[in-house]
């Protein structure tokens, strides 16, 4: 799991090839992480623009801007 800079979005792994963006307070708002061939393993964001990295057990890394 992974907090954004501001603490109000948060990306969570959990074996599957999609990771959800949750946001902390308020409404979820539906997005998820682009897919890989394999489980996410980790995830993170920047530390302070609204953009996030996640890496798989597939070996690749997405970089995603939510801007």
């Amino acid at each position: 799991m992974a907090l954004d800079a501001n603490g109000r979005r948060r990306l969570v792994t959990f074996g599957s090839v999609r990771a959800p963006i949750y946001q902390v307070r308020g409404h979820t708002n539906g997005l998820r992480t682009l897919p890989h061939s394999a489980a996410i393993t980790t995830v993170d964001w920047h530390a302070t623009l609204p953009i996030f990295l996640t890496g798989s057990a597939d070996n690749s890394v997405r970089i995603t801007s939510l801007s």
